[in-house]
């Protein structure tokens, strides 16, 4: 969940980030919404191969930085969490409020500074 559709549905009954097996959302006289599942806010990522790691120089876990070039507001995403699995494709994950505040408009390619 986006940090600002956070902020739209109100006060959090349990922490934003979230691994309990149900959340309740509620924005006090309006509505409540319980979530039998949960809910994350999941940290910047990038998954990968392992041999996509090795040609990248990175181990699984390690944090890195993304510097990523659009038309109007490059910007560099710190603190991106590698995650290295043989059944992955190389992709990074970002929310709609990272991709809106760096312009991205569907996707974009970035570049892994350490």
């Amino acid at each position: 969940i986006a940090s600002t559709i956070a902020g739209r549905l109100g006060s959090w009954k349990f922490p934003f980030v979230s691994v309990k097996p149900d959340m309740l959302l509620e924005k006090p006289g309006e509505f409540e919404i319980e979530l039998e599942k949960g809910v994350i806010a999941a940290k910047r990522h990038i998954h990968m191969t392992p041999a996509d790691a090795a040609n990248y120089g990175v181990s699984n876990g390690e944090i890195v930085n993304v510097k990523v070039e659009t038309e109007d507001r490059s910007l560099v995403f710190g603190d991106t969490v590698v995650r290295v699995r043989d059944d992955f494709a190389l992709a990074m994950h970002i929310d709609t409020d990272e991709g809106n505040a760096a312009g991205i408009k569907g996707s974009a390619m970035g570049e892994i500074v350490k």
